[in-house]
C-alpha cells in the first residue's frame, strides 16, 4: 500500500475542509470579521470575545485550533497577508494589535495590549480598569511557542523571538531575542548590525567597529 500517497490525499482533504470552514464566515459578513481575505484556512473554529468588532484578516491567513480573538470596542486586530496563528494563540486588543505580512506565530502565544490597573490596594483589581498601548508586529517575524507580548511593544521586520520569552520592550529589525524579559542575543543580518553601528556613531560621535556592537554577528 502506498502510504505516502494516502497521506497526501488525506492532507488535501484536510486543507479543503480548512478552507471551507473559513469560507463559511463569508455567509455572515461583518459579524465576526470586518474584513476576511480569500484563501484563508481555519484548522478549527476561532473564538471571539465579541461580535461586530474591527477584526481584519488579509489573504491566505491560517488560524490553528483554539485561536481566541478578543477585540474591545475601541480596539482592532489587523492581520496582513499570509499570517499564521498556530494553535491556541490568544490576542487581546483593547487598543490595537497589527501583524505584518508573512509573520508566523507559534502555539500558545499570548499577545495582550492591555494590563489591569492595580495601583489602589483598597479597591478590587477587577474594578480598577485597564491600561495599555497598541502592539505592532512587523513583516516576516517569527514568534516562538509560548511567547508573551505585552502592551506598547513593537517587534520590527524580520525579528525572531525564542520560545517562552516575555517581550516587554521593542525588538529591532532582524534581531533574535530570547528570555524573560526578552533580550537581543544576535542579529540575522550583517546589514542590521551595520545600521546600529551608524546610529551609535551619530548619537555619540564615535565610530564603533562592527565587533564592538553588542550583540555581534559572530553567531550569524
Amino acid at each position: 500500500m502506498n502510504y505516502a500517497l494516502l497521506s497526501k490525499a488525506v492532507k488535501a482533504i484536510e486543507l479543503s475542509a480548512d478552507t471551507l470552514r473559513a469560507s463559511l464566515y463569508f455567509l455572515v459578513p461583518k459579524l465576526w470579521f470586518r474584513k476576511l481575505g480569500g484563501y484563508c484556512q481555519f484548522k478549527g473554529w476561532p473564538r471571539f470575545g465579541y461580535a461586530f468588532r474591527e477584526i481584519c484578516l488579509g489573504q491566505c491567513c491560517t488560524l490553528g485550533k483554539g485561536v481566541f480573538l478578543h477585540c474591545g470596542p475601541n480596539g482592532k486586530i489587523h492581520l496582513g497577508n499570509r499570517v499564521g496563528l498556530n494553535d491556541y494563540t490568544y490576542i487581546s486588543a483593547l487598543y490595537g494589535v497589527v501583524v505584518g505580512d508573512n509573520t508566523r506565530i507559534g502555539e500558545f502565544v499570548s499577545i495582550r495590549d492591555n494590563d489591569h490597573v492595580f495601583s489602589q490596594s483598597n479597591v478590587p483589581i477587577s474594578l480598577q480598569g485597564f491600561t495599555g498601548a497598541p502592539i505592532t508586529i512587523g513583516e516576516d517575524v517569527w514568534i516562538g511557542r509560548g511567547v508573551f507580548i505585552g502592551k506598547g511593544v513593537t517587534i520590527a521586520k524580520g525579528a525572531v523571538v525564542g520560545a517562552n520569552s516575555v517581550v516587554t520592550k521593542d525588538i529591532p529589525a532582524y534581531a533574535v531575542a530570547v528570555g524573560s524579559p526578552a533580550k537581543v542575543i544576535k542579529y540575522r543580518s550583517k546589514e542590521a548590525v551595520e545600521e546600529i553601528a551608524r546610529k551609535i556613531s551619530k548619537e555619540t560621535s564615535v565610530v564603533p567597529n562592527r565587533e564592538s556592537v553588542i550583540p555581534s554577528v559572530s553567531a550569524l
